[in-house]
């Protein structure tokens, strides 16, 4: 035991601190194997404590902790968690914490991480055990215990009751919503969820599935979860002496430049790159955005990750001025309202509302018409939009709100006068990706308009030859979301905004007109 225990007043003061303080009780009594072989004390790396902050403060508001952890492969999220249920454990009476992995071999290793903790522990802070095997420890005098399962098992998590639970690698369980079923209904809820724990972590495993559902609607607010993210840069040891010779690849710089990479770390990046075999594979394993970890393998986004990355990023210099044109897709139960503005280069933001009538989403837009001052409010017709639009302009906004409806007629031609999309929200999308890839463009630094800008796929019309983006039905049955932030970025292009019509700004300032501009 290596706690300083002469700068504490006494044992009070100690058990006290190592009982609020993870990582000073893991750096003080909890021992994992170091990259040699030999053990060494737990000190938390950067994705590590990242998590443990991000943990305490969701627990600090809420009373409960519910987290969905992306990441770089063996960042040690693992072996955080492992070890902050250890401490949960050993310390509180009464409660079960339960483990359970994709594979026996994972779910074998995890409780090996459980299983040193335990014996290297300083006595002061082991509790008594009453039985141990090869996948439980019961703390006899505390009534706890600590156990793991593998997902092959179907039975998994019914009958009993879990204050903390670990799932692990969540991307690649064999039957997920048989799973959810079960272990995860194990977890109290209500009242009696109360400080119980629950953390999901797994390296993405495509657009679709149970993982990248539940991702999805955590970055979308409509669930208990809220998702942290761990990009592979974080780790000091990714990161490698390059030969003298080497120089990063011109190709490479913008990547190296957006995330400030060293040298060292994109010779790290370029050696792993050819030992997976592909540049997509090394995204997947080791991502620097949550769009990039959940690309597909046949990279058949519309709007391609790559570019969505490189509008990310702030750009101070960005031509951010022109009329400022807003969009508002609306919904209402069941689903949520996207409203948006754009300036010149620059997609400023964009805000969600669930649960909001005709008339509540009308008010809305008006307040955010007068807030940002805005030229033209395109709003989706169809559905309940039909409503909103009709309101805002007996409301005397007709002259800044304009219909938008995606399944109208296009104008837009290919260079042989042939229809180059099949509908106006493919045109819509068309102009948004051409507005990106001319640039420099800035959009929010926002993981989840990042996946939905990435989500829909493309195909040609067979009847026309004209670029049809794919269908929101057939979204869903591969198991993705609608991309309503990218719809309101995309409903921003639906037509060209010639001047500004606002003659005054809130201050009372004279605004100029301008030119036409190319949307």
């Amino acid at each position: 035991m290596k706690a300083p225990k002469e700068k504490f007043k006494g044992e009070i003061q100690l058990r006290q601190r190592m009982s609020e303080d993870f990582p000073y009780y893991a750096k003080h009594n909890l021992k994992i194997k170091g990259k040699s072989g030999g053990l060494e004390d737990f000190n938390l790396n950067k994705a590590q404590l990242f998590i443990h902050e991000t943990i305490e403060k969701q627990k600090k508001d809420t009373g409960r902790v519910r987290v969905i952890v992306v990441k770089a492969r063996q960042q040690g999220c693992s072996t955080y968690t492992a070890g902050r249920f250890y401490w949960i454990t050993t310390k509180t009476s009464n409660i079960k914490t339960f483990v359970f992995s994709h594979a026996q071999f994972t779910t074998d290793e995890l409780f090996s991480i459980t299983h040193r903790y335990h014996t290297n522990a300083d006595p002061m802070f082991k509790p008594s055990t009453s039985a141990m095997s090869k996948s439980s420890i019961t703390f006899s005098a505390l009534g706890s215990d600590y156990s793991v399962g593998t997902a092959g098992a179907v039975e998994v998590g019914r009958g009993i009751t879990i204050q903390n639970f670990h799932g692990s690698e969540v991307g690649f369980w064999a039957n997920p919503d048989m799973h959810f079923a079960g272990v995860m209904q194990a977890i109290p809820s209500g009242d009696l969820a109360q400080g119980t724990e629950v953390i999901l972590e797994s390296t993405a495993n495509g657009k679709s599935g149970k993982f990248y559902d539940i991702v999805q609607d955590a970055l979308r607010g409509d669930s208990e979860y809220i998702v942290v993210f761990t990009p592979w840069f974080w780790q000091s040891e990714y990161s490698d002496s390059s030969p003298v010779e080497w120089e990063v690849p011109i190709s490479e710089k913008d990547y190296q430049e957006e995330y400030q990479l060293s040298d060292e770390q994109m010779w790290w990046r370029h050696n792993k790159i050819r030992q997976l075999g592909s540049e997509w594979k090394f995204k997947q394993e080791y991502p620097c955005s949550i769009d990039e970890a959940f690309q597909t393998s046949d990279e058949g986004s519309y709007i391609k990750p790559a570019l969505i990355m490189a509008c990310r990023s702030s750009k101070p210099d960005v031509l951010d001025i022109g009329p400022r044109i807003g969009a508002c897709d609306p919904a209402w139960t069941g689903d949520r309202a996207g409203l948006g503005y754009r300036t010149g280069s620059r997609f400023n933001e964009i805000v969600y509302f669930k649960d909001k009538d005709p008339t509540e989403l009308s008010s809305i837009c008006k307040d955010y018409i007068e807030e940002k001052q805005l030229d033209r409010l395109f709003v989706d017709v169809i559905g309940i939009g039909a409503g909103v639009y009709s309101n805002l302009k007996a409301d005397g906004y007709g002259d800044i709100v304009k219909p938008c409806n995606f399944s109208s007629g296009t104008t837009d031609l290919n260079q042989d006068g042939s229809k180059k999309y099949f509908n106006h929200r493919a045109e819509c999308w068309g102009r948004m990706r051409e507005w990106m890839e001319e640039g420099p463009v800035e959009v929010p630094n926002s993981d989840e308009l990042a996946a939905d800008l990435a989500a829909p796929q493309y195909h040609y019309s067979n009847t026309m030859g004209a670029l049809q983006l794919e269908s929101k039905k057939d979204m869903r049955k591969r198991g993705v979301s609608s991309p309503d932030g990218g719809d309101v970025l995309a409903m921003t292009f639906s037509s060209k905004v010639h001047k500004n019509l606002r003659n005054k700004s809130k201050s009372g300032n004279l605004i100029p007109e301008y030119d036409v501009l190319n949307f």
